[in-house]
């Protein structure tokens, strides 16, 4: 690299202008003037440009040597030959004549290197005023030198008693040849010097060294260098094989005060110091998924338009989600939100959601709003309107089909109601409940205290259930307010940017870094803080496309409920203990009785025969169960009987009797007041 000179403002290959190159020149500015295109742009393939187009412009600011090509000009076949490869060359001359001293000096030489490569024959004698040179002996150049107005060429000829140096002007005619020397050249020799990498060289024998195939021939050494470049729109320095057959013209003086626009991506801005900050960009490319925002300004996220980027922060928000007539929407709510919310009743589909909701410092008082039936020895079952609080989650043995099994239960403490408080002072009132037992369980609250949102997140677990009782100052659009419940989901942490718009800069936004995908171009000016930065907007809704998506990329680690036992023959701990089976409830108004069935290998009587036995017509079809509550039409004995009690017919004592131990078909009857007992239950649920 040390022998390379300034190359002129000409358009030449790329390849031709980078051997040329002074490096202590650098850097230099290129155009472009003829290219290999890819749809009018740059492409990058492995991290090397292999395209440019007609008028782009690159700052060169490194250029690096890579290796040799070599190429054997017999069978066009190419290969690379690394920069410390240990075999040697010749040089082939060439077959072309001369027709002046100077013609073959000026073809044969080398920049700043030894004159002794230059050696050449001539086909006739050459006079001088005190040697003859005879015709085909070596001539080789020592040097060149001016003298009396004119170029001589400083020369070593063998004459009869040594070598003797003779001058030879350089208008000195004939027809003269190159020589073929003895000199050795390394791969580094030839691809690091300018007429060298244009000559045809042989594989020379070197010790130790083996001839491979392809060498047997006329070679031709070319170098291969990397070019570091900085370009338009480009975020990395560019790295570009000399090779690539573009033609280029240099216009650094042209252009030497031209400035590379350099694009950056968020993450790129969010990793600067804190010192860097504020700073002014323009926008380069505008983002292009879906909005994760409903708000305007996003929107204002346009092409051109100029941020002024504050500072970057660590922001906690909380995702939450408000309902109203059965639609849903989605709000980012930050933790400096100045608003308050009131609690308000949590409901939970099974024991397991209770468990997890359990706060050591606030235990859980929860009211049942459907039944939990469960008939295993131990555990127990829950009824509409029955309260409890919640304990602490334990582990309970049960015998399954045989085998002994630990299953997870949470303990309660049951609250006994005004009418039963009495009735037995001492008894029991924990219960254990399968954490897989579903129901539906309604919080009580008795907590009328308003609570800021970080107040909300330290104290309870989420996801939580609130109100919001009075805005945000601050937020104009806030409408929190306008919905009778708000869930609090989750806590999410996001790296964000603080930004406000050049034409607004009242407002600031915060943008979180992964969630917007965007590049921008620093500016170079940039106003100062007036140190009156204010915090960014506290309250964003989302978009449902984002809401879903930051559903599915949730960090939450809570299990589903546990899978409950198989039910097929179940064994309990106590083994004397028989399944409970469900009552069977009665219709207010119509009483069901339990038909009479015969007993075991009696012949069931005609039904005329029964007509005759009790003198009464048979009485009419029994409706469903589930039928509406009707008055049952009187038969003829009731009109026979009227104003007498009416008896049911009469039936062999022991068939009654064969009746009743048949338990397949025992019914049970429910009093009336167990419906208003429960009613009244209900009229205490405080939401």
């Amino acid at each position: 690299m040390a022998d390379f000179y300034h190359p002129d403002s000409q358009i030449t290959s790329l390849q031709d202008y980078i051997c040329s190159l002074d490096p202590s020149t650098l850097p230099r500015i290129l155009e472009i003037h003829s290219g290999v295109y890819f749809q009018g742009s740059v492409y990058e393939m492995s991290g090397n440009e292999c395209c440019l187009s007609t008028g782009d412009l690159i700052k060169i600011i490194h250029v690096e040597l890579q290796k040799a090509v070599c190429e054997n000009m017999d069978n066009e076949c190419k290969f690379d030959l690394s920069l410390n490869y240990s075999g040697n060359f010749k040089l082939i001359p060439d077959g072309f004549p001369f027709t002046s001293v100077e013609e073959i000096i000026k073809s044969l030489e080398t920049e700043n290197q030894n004159a002794e490569l230059i050696t050449f024959q001539s086909l006739g004698d050459i006079m001088t005023n005190h040697v003859v040179i005879g015709k085909g002996g070596p001539i080789r150049v020592k040097a060149t030198q001016f003298h009396d107005g004119q170029m001589y060429a400083v020369c070593i000829v063998d004459g009869d008693f040594g070598q003797v140096q003779v001058s030879l002007p350089f208008t000195l005619k004939g027809e003269f040849y190159e020589c073929e020397d003895n000199r050795l050249y390394t791969v580094k020799d030839i691809i690091t010097s300018k007429i060298l990498t244009k000559r045809k060289v042989r594989f020379a024998e070197t010790k130790g060294v083996c001839m491979p195939k392809h060498f047997n021939g006329a070679l031709m050494l070319s170098p291969v260098y990397e070019i570091q470049a900085i370009m338009h729109y480009r975020k990395e320095i560019v790295k570009i094989p000399s090779t690539l057959e573009v033609d280029v013209k240099d216009v650094t003086a042209e252009h030497k005060n031209i400035t590379f626009i350099k694009p950056l991506s968020l993450s790129d801005i969010i990793n600067e110091p804190h010192e860097k900050f504020p700073m002014l960009v323009k926008i380069l490319d505008a983002p292009e998924q879906q909005p994760p925002f409903k708000g305007e300004w996003f929107h204002s996220l346009r092409k051109d338009n100029i941020l002024k980027i504050h500072k970057k922060q660590l922001l906690k928000k909380v995702l939450a989600t408000a309902t109203l007539n059965k639609f849903s929407r989605h709000f980012l709510i930050s933790i400096t939100y100045k608003g308050t919310f009131r609690r308000r009743p949590r409901e939970f589909a099974t024991v397991f959601d209770l468990c997890n909701a359990i706060n050591q410092e606030d235990p859980l008082s929860v009211v049942v709003t459907k039944d939990c039936m469960w008939s295993e020895d131990g555990l127990s079952s829950l009824c509409v309107g029955d309260r409890f609080v919640t304990m602490f989650k334990t582990t309970r043995q049960v015998t399954f089909e045989g085998t002994t099994q630990n299953i997870d239960v949470l303990m309660c403490n049951k609250i006994p109601e005004d009418d039963d408080a009495n009735e037995d002072e001492n008894e029991d009132d924990s219960v254990m409940l399968p954490l897989y037992l579903e129901g539906r369980f309604v919080e009580e609250v008795h907590d009328t205290k308003r609570y800021k949102i970080l107040e909300l997140c330290n104290k309870f677990k989420l996801p939580f259930q609130v109100k919001a009782t009075s805005k945000d100052p601050s937020v104009p659009t806030d409408i929190l307010t306008s919905f009778p419940a708000i869930k609090l989901e989750e806590i999410l942490e996001m790296h964000c940017l603080v930004v406000s718009f050049l034409e607004g800069p009242s407002e600031y936004y915060s943008i979180p870094v992964d969630w917007i995908t965007m590049t921008v171009c620093l500016l170079e000016d940039c106003p100062e803080e007036d140190g009156s930065l204010k915090d960014a907007v506290s309250l964003e809704e989302l978009t449902d496309y984002m809401y879903y998506n930051l559903r599915k990329c949730s960090t939450t680690t809570v299990c589903p409920p546990p899978r409950p036992p198989k039910r097929g023959s179940i064994g309990t701990v106590s083994p004397d203990s028989a399944p409970v089976r469900p009552p069977r409830r009665s219709v207010a108004g119509c009483e069901q009785q339990q038909p009479i069935l015969p007993p075991k290998g009696v012949p069931v009587p005609l039904k005329s025969e029964i007509t005759t036995k009790h003198e009464a017509t048979p009485l009419n079809p029994r409706k469903p169960f589930f039928s509406q509550p009707v008055q049952a039409a009187p038969n003829e004995y009731t009109k026979e009987q009227k104003g007498k009690t009416m008896t049911a017919p009469k039936v062999p004592e022991k068939m009654t009797e064969e009746a009743d131990d048949d338990s397949d078909h025992d019914y049970e009857q429910i009093e009336e007041g167990l419906a208003l007992k429960t009613l009244q239950k209900m009229k205490r649920w405080a939401f």
